[in-house]
């Protein structure tokens, strides 16, 4: 182990589950593979029906497995396991997905060093489903780092399995998860922190996330918007300035809201409502004057355009 990290300070690891039984064994797996050795799973299983609780409980004391009775939100599932973890750091790997062996060690060593960092992320590859050969690079070039709070507003690139957490930072927000949230309570919860605290980018892939139609993001796509909303009333209120301080990016991110909404409008073929909805930012700059024209044309056409020509570019 490096000198870096000789006081061997404990990770914990946030794993929640809902009958992930497919790829389960792959993801512990990988916990298990990591170079760095302290470590703790936390997991949380909710209320699954399959073999989860078998597999989990298949690997000994180092899987600390809890249960509950039955199925709660995701946001809630993820406080309750944080209420159990012991760790300096804290962590989050989705049944689904995985990490590769080097991904606990590099954190470590680089938040051990940065006393000053709360909040540490990398890249990662895609793994478009169900075409499992197909690994995609998450991040191009370089990312934010430092005080990303106002660029994090403009697009955000932060995938949760990455994401490394100092926890006396997670511990001095009074809200962590927001139990009402569905498909974003994962960027509520880290735009709060960041709000504080100092990011660092480690432009390597640490992690494989699995994309597929049944992630409730795809499935629960109109619930973006709404959380999405609520989540920028929130920042707005944590402080008298960021209103003003950070106007350019509310602006950008209300026009990402009404592309949001117009999306939800053409996944049920309704251009009309969509175009809309983009009325007020058609001229925030040329994308969006693009997607407004776009919303012209048959639905079609534009979530082919948005699939292949812009995916990722408005999040």
């Amino acid at each position: 182990m490096s000198n870096i990290t000789k006081n061997n300070p404990l990770v914990s690891i946030i794993m929640n589950c809902r009958d992930s039984q497919e790829y389960l064994p792959e993801a512990i797996d990988s916990v298990f593979a990591q170079s760095y050795t302290h470590w703790e799973i936390i997991f949380w299983d909710n209320a699954s029906t399959d073999d989860s609780a078998t597999i989990a409980q298949g690997y000994g004391e180092k899987v600390r497995y809890f249960r509950g009775d039955t199925a709660i939100a995701l946001g809630q599932a993820r406080n309750l396991a944080m209420t159990e973890a012991k760790g300096r750091y804290l962590s989050f790997l989705d049944c689904d997905d995985k990490w590769f062996p080097q991904k606990l060690q590099k954190q470590v060593e680089l938040l051990e060093i940065r006393k000053d960092i709360d909040f540490a992320y990398s890249n990662y590859f895609r793994l478009i489903m169900p075409k499992t050969d197909s690994l995609i690079l998450g991040l191009r070039g370089s990312q934010p780092e430092g005080d990303v709070f106002g660029r994090f507003l403009y697009e955000y690139p932060v995938n949760l399995q990455t994401v490394m957490l100092r926890m006396d930072a997670v511990n001095s927000l009074q809200q962590k998860f927001d139990v009402n949230f569905e498909v974003s309570e994962e960027y509520d919860f880290f735009m709060r922190l960041l709000f504080k605290s100092k990011a660092l980018y480690i432009n390597e892939a640490l992690a494989i996330y699995r994309f597929h139609q049944n992630m409730s993001s795809q499935r629960l796509l109109d619930r973006f918007p709404l959380e999405m909303e609520d989540t920028l009333n929130k920042l707005k209120k944590m402080d008298a300035s960021v209103v003003q301080k950070y106007a350019p990016q509310i602006k950008y991110y209300e026009a990402k809201l009404g592309y949001w909404r117009a999306k939800v409008n053409m996944e049920r073929n309704d251009p009309v409502s969509a175009r809309i909805n983009m009325v007020p930012y058609k001229f925030v700059n040329l994308k969006f004057f693009l997607l407004y024209l776009v919303a012209f044309l048959p639905a079609r056409v534009w979530k082919f355009i948005h699939h292949y020509k812009l995916q990722g570019k408005f999040h």
